[in-house]
């Protein structure tokens, strides 16, 4: 039991250490904070290792020293949030260790995560036609209008333009990030070699640690929401720029790498 929890602190360290430096490798970095990078990938083999409570207590450990290398605090509670609790729910990962499910229930969730992804995108789309019509409308009307009902007039415009250049975007990002994870995932289920889901795994962590950004930026980060677009989903597209390309980086190199460890750790012992 003593060497099982030396090797944990060790394992856990270690993969501190190296998210850490990886951190530093970043394809893109965002004005409200926030980065695309391999981070998450020494944390997420360390929870597949070892389980969710020390996955958990890795990434809390590795959020309060990562706020030294990237610290952007407005309130206690967002720094919480977006630091400790955020690469803390990055263990969730760990759920999937020991666990048996057939590679269907992998595909079934990817479909599912897909089939959303494409409402969503045809919702925003409907609104679109709407926004524009009534835009044309409201100017028409405006030439007619004066003193504080114009005033009126002319911000619900402005609030129809901002969501006719804003949506668009959010529609794309929405759709390729389901087609993209739902191919991951049918991908990792298609080549998975061992028992436990890994694909799955890192799917659920991925998605944890987008939760707590997500409760952050509806929280402390609403003001940054272009005018007539929902706080709720300005922090989902803002998140989803971050916390799913990065997720996505590092499924396909854990389908390779964590395999292999696995079986020369196994040779070893």
């Amino acid at each position: 039991m003593r060497g099982k929890a030396i090797r944990i602190l060790t394992e856990g360290g270690m993969s501190i250490a190296l998210a850490l430096l990886l951190w530093y490798l970043k394809i893109g970095e965002m004005p409200q904070g926030g980065s695309i990078s391999l981070q998450m990938l020494p944390l997420f083999i360390f929870t597949l290792r070892w389980g969710l409570v020390p996955g958990m207590f890795v990434g809390l450990v590795y959020g309060l020293v990562h706020s030294l290398q990237d610290l952007y605090v407005v309130h206690w509670f967002q720094y919480i949030l977006d630091y400790p609790i955020a690469f803390a729910l990055i263990g969730l990962a760990g759920i999937i260790k020991n666990l048996k499910i057939s590679r269907v229930i992998s595909i079934v969730i990817a479909l599912l995560f897909l089939l959303g992804s494409v409402i969503f995108f045809f919702n925003i789309s409907s609104e679109l036609p709407q926004a524009q019509k009534s835009l044309e409308e409201l100017k028409l009307k405006l030439d007619t209008l004066s003193g504080e009902e114009k005033k009126e007039v002319e911000e619900e415009i402005k609030d129809l333009e901002f969501k006719l250049r804003w949506y668009p975007i959010s529609r794309i990002v929405i759709l390729i990030a389901g087609i993209l994870g739902g191919i991951l995932l049918i991908y990792g289920a298609y080549l998975r070699k061992i028992a436990e889901p890994l694909e799955l795994g890192i799917f659920i962590g991925g998605l944890g640690r987008l939760f707590a950004h997500f409760l952050s930026g509806i929280i402390f980060f609403s003001q940054y929401a272009p005018p007539g677009t929902p706080a709720w989903l300005y922090s989902l597209i803002y998140n989803l720029f971050v916390v799913m390309p990065s997720t996505f980086v590092c499924l396909p190199l854990i389908l390779i790498i964590y395999p292999r460890l696995k079986q020369a750790i196994s040779s070893q012992q």
